[in-house]
């Protein structure tokens, strides 16, 4: 009798993961272990800070990002009172790990997302992508994400992922011995 009331669980967990091969338009297939990102231009970090952004292929300014489209942000471990430049190297995906959670914005009011307290919610969906180089030890990782309603929100995909970083870093993915692709 356990048994049977066990099947629909299983079911459950093992229709969640993802099975063949990586499709770089969902947003349930995050970068295997093993992809490497290829940052191919220095990129300086400003003082008093720990990363900078990257959004349509272009650095952004945290005030000129548009979150509710997909950015990333390159960081480093420690923040320092002078600028910090992260020279062209490559990059090995350690692992990568999604997460959404709710930011409330104070001052907006929204049917069903309002809160007693006056401030309306939004889902951050991000993507942080653990980043190993034997030459660059401080950087740490890289995370993409962008704020949506939490009904229709997802997260970012390899393909904008790629957009997003445009020319200055890109991805590549390992080659496996069952799909031959890189």
């Amino acid at each position: 009798m356990r048994l049977i009331a066990l099947l629909p669980l299983c079911l459950l967990f093992s229709a969640c993961q993802t099975t063949g091969p990586l499709d770089e338009n969902s947003p349930f297939h995050v970068l295997p272990s093993g992809s490497r990102l290829v940052l191919k231009q220095e990129l300086t970090i400003p003082a008093h800070s720990a990363g900078v952004k990257l959004q349509g292929g272009r650095v952004v300014s945290d005030k000129d990002v548009n979150q509710y489209h997909p950015n990333c942000r390159l960081e480093v471990y420690d923040v320092r009172e002078t600028t910090q430049t992260v020279t062209a190297d490559e990059f090995v995906v350690r692992r990568a790990r999604q997460e959404s959670h709710t930011v409330a914005l104070p001052g907006l009011k929204k049917a069903g997302l309002r809160k007693s307290s006056g401030t309306m919610g939004f889902f951050v969906f991000r993507t942080t992508l653990d980043l190993r180089s034997e030459r660059q030890p401080q950087v740490r990782w890289l995370t993409c994400q962008l704020w949506a309603d939490p009904t229709f929100g997802r997260h970012v995909t390899i393909r904008e992922m790629r957009a997003t970083l445009g020319e200055i870093i890109t991805i590549q993915l390992p080659t496996t011995a069952s799909d031959g692709q890189r």
